[in-house]
């Protein structure tokens, strides 16, 4: 009985932590060119973040699809490219040009501290619902398929 009594606090802060990481905080980056997006302005759509490198190829791999999402899909979602790049912000524009990337890319020179769980790998992406909850996360390449799979009612 002592033993399970000692555990109760413990308990209690897996329980808190698990809430806190459903509901997010109202996670928020610059785009390149110092806008502010904010993950409360997109109450009301789903949030595709997706997090990426220019020297990531996979990443690479997966930028037309997300565009191709984008493009598809604006009345009802938003793509965010949070970028953990270390080139110059010259290269990353230059790059985006190439790929013809529209969707807003933010995080350049900043800490992307997600609120959603960690990024250990690239690409990885989180889909986040239309009241800024977390609600499903890919590691690896995504297609507009994968995303339109999680996102479309059953």
């Amino acid at each position: 009985m002592r033993f399970f009594l000692k555990q109760i606090p413990l308990l209690v802060s897996l329980i808190f932590i698990t809430v806190q990481a459903i509901a997010g905080p109202d996670y928020s980056l610059k785009d390149l060119s110092g806008q502010i997006h904010k993950v409360s302005d997109v109450k009301g759509k789903w949030l595709i973040m997706n997090f990426w490198a220019t020297w990531c190829p996979p990443c690479i791999h997966e930028i037309p699809e997300l565009e191709k999402f984008y493009q598809n899909n604006q009345e009802t979602a938003e793509v965010w490219g949070v970028t953990f790049e270390n080139s110059g912000i010259d290269t990353v524009k230059s790059f985006l040009k190439e790929f013809n990337v529209s969707y807003p890319i933010l995080g350049y020179g900043q800490d992307p501290k997600t609120g959603y769980g960690f990024v250990t790998v690239l690409p990885t992406t989180f889909i986040i619902d239309q009241q800024g909850k977390f609600y499903h996360r890919f590691e690896g390449p995504i297609t507009e398929q994968d995303i339109l799979e999680v996102i479309t009612p059953k």
